[in-house]
């Protein structure tokens, strides 16, 4: 992992930044959809996002996905566009053909990071 590919991980986690926590709008503007579908995505009610934007459920969805974007900018050569894309539209074949977007939201990061671990050690699954 190089310096400039950290960098921009790092850049990326910092833009969504309000305060001391990651901001729903700032996050569901930078993924390219409604708050309505962060909320559902995130299993809370869509008031959430204005009311308890500190809400652990809420935080957790979008932590948990900036930590896999953010794997994804490193493993692709540092572009974000290209990492969101993949994030949220391909399916992963390996691990039973859902996006990586929806295994975050169910709950299952780690197999994400795992598989991208594997993916930029050469491996496919």
């Amino acid at each position: 992992m190089s310096a400039v590919m950290s960098q921009t991980s790092a850049s990326f986690a910092e833009t969504l930044r309000e305060k001391s926590i990651i901001s729903p709008k700032i996050f569901a503007d930078r993924m390219h959809i409604s708050v309505q579908t962060l909320a559902s995505l995130a299993g809370v009610h869509r008031t959430t996002l204005q009311r308890a934007p500190e809400s652990e459920k809420l935080q957790d969805f979008m932590r948990d996905s900036v930590s896999v974007i953010s794997m994804a900018i490193e493993t692709n050569g540092g572009d974000l566009d290209r990492a969101v894309f993949w994030f949220r539209n391909v399916a992963l074949t390996e691990l039973g053909g859902e996006t990586a977007e929806a295994y975050v939201a169910a709950g299952k990061a780690d197999a994400i990071r795992k598989y991208l671990i594997n993916l930029s050690a050469g491996a496919t699954g």
